[in-house]
């Protein structure tokens, strides 16, 4: 039986390797015209991609890094005066009048803001006022005076 089973194994081989190699042409084929096809189109992707990024993400690193950078330089300035005051170099008296110097400003300028506004609604009123008097009162609807004719039989 091991003699026939070789044969029979021999035999098959015999028989399917032309199919085997035909099917190994034909996939060599198909992946070089599938090669043909995707190449330039990975070439073209790649491209738009390029493009993309230095249209679109570039231009907005650009903008995130210059928006971070008044936060960027605010960290640093806090952080010196943090390890200025570890060493010891300002007092707690210096921090205290840091703060309320800082609330002393952030008030006066809200009320500068308020003061601003409110002037502007006063003005806008008082030039509503003003239009809305002339549309009510305009001088052509005044009536005219009586007429001050001289009759013809009177003598002066």
């Amino acid at each position: 039986m091991s003699h026939n089973g070789k044969s029979g194994v021999r035999h098959a081989t015999d028989m399917v390797t032309p199919y085997a190699l035909a099917a190994k042409d034909n996939a060599v084929h198909y992946a070089q015209q599938a090669g043909a096809y995707v190449a330039p189109a990975a070439r073209k992707a790649a491209s738009q991609a390029k493009q993309q990024y230095a249209s679109q993400v570039v231009p907005r690193m650009v903008r995130a890094k210059a928006a971070a950078g008044p936060a960027r330089e605010e960290a640093a300035v806090r952080s010196q005066a943090a390890f200025a005051a570890l060493r010891g170099d300002v007092s707690a008296r210096d921090i205290r009048a840091a703060v309320r110097r800082k609330r002393r400003r952030a008030r006066t300028g809200r009320a500068i803001r308020k003061m601003g506004m409110i002037g502007l609604v006063a003005g806008g009123a008082y030039a509503a006022w003003k239009w809305w008097s002339g549309q009510n009162s305009p001088d052509w609807m005044d009536e005219p005076a009586d007429a001050t004719e001289v009759p013809e039989n009177s003598e002066h």
